[in-house]
């Protein structure tokens, strides 16, 4: 992950199936850099190249008129146009490729006044407050910060470590009087997120890495944004190192150039 002071937030968009960023996503994110992921996915025997063809013009035209949106509101704008046969894939190499910060999981937003932000451990810990401040620093949103730990004697270290958070956000500008810091006993974390996730419009969290558990019964990411109703950024880990050349045989490219 690059060290660096801005943040970049994958949006992807399903953009010939007219897929819309609520306007208040759109201010959400208008302190970062946006990386509009325009995508088109299509059946496992169309070629890439041959979708392009067909339907760039119309995703080009639509995805202009994205980025009009985004730079309305103030924000840094990239765009990527792809025609894929495996959205997960893409989504991960572009997020890599583009050095993104964050990646979207785009819920309805009527409206959104409250972030929760859930801190399970230090891992990772500089990179989701950036982002949490990237987007609490406005003034017309509360962040809550919240940790769910297993035993009564687990407090104290969850409220200290909330502390520092709420410490490293206000140097990067959130005023603090919008943080708040909230510590639950709980045999389930991620039950007790969704629940505390109900009065809260955004989730902010970290991503996890993947687990048996996980390719089972789906990250806890996409878990969450499947069971509350707003918008989740997931704020993506640190990267693996890479393997050695010779035992590096990673998949092809499934959606060709971008």
């Amino acid at each position: 992950m690059r060290d660096s002071p801005d943040v970049r937030v994958l949006v992807p968009v399903a953009v010939l199936e007219g897929q819309v960023i609520p306007d208040q996503l759109v201010h959400l994110l208008s302190e970062t850099t946006v990386v509009l992921l325009a995508y088109h996915e299509i059946p496992e025997q169309t070629a890439p190249e041959q979708a392009r063809e067909q339907f760039e013009p119309k995703a080009r035209e639509e995805l202009d008129d994205l980025v009009s949106v985004f730079e309305a509101a103030g924000a840094t704008v990239e765009t990527r146009l792809v025609f894929t046969h495996d959205l997960d894939q893409t989504t991960e190499r572009i997020a890599t490729e583009a050095e993104c910060d964050a990646v979207l999981l785009s819920n309805p937003a009527p409206t959104i006044d409250r972030i929760i932000v859930p801190i399970k451990e230090a891992i990772n810990l500089d990179t989701i407050t950036k982002v949490a401040a990237a987007v609490g620093k406005r003034g017309d949103v509360d962040l809550t910060l919240f940790q769910a730990v297993q035993d009564d004697g687990a407090v104290p270290d969850g409220e200290a470590l909330l502390d520092e958070v709420a410490n490293d956000l206000a140097v990067l500008g959130v005023n603090r009087e919008h943080v708040s810091r909230v510590v639950v006993v709980a045999q389930n974390p991620l039950q007790a997120l969704i629940e505390g996730a109900d009065d809260h419009d955004v989730v902010v969290m970290g991503e996890e890495k993947p687990t048996l558990r996980g390719r089972l019964f789906g990250e806890t990411s996409d878990r969450v944004a499947e069971q509350t109703v707003g918008p989740v950024l997931v704020v993506r880990r640190p990267l693996e190192p890479e393997p050695d050349a010779d035992d590096a045989d990673g998949p092809a490219n499934p959606d060709g150039p971008t």
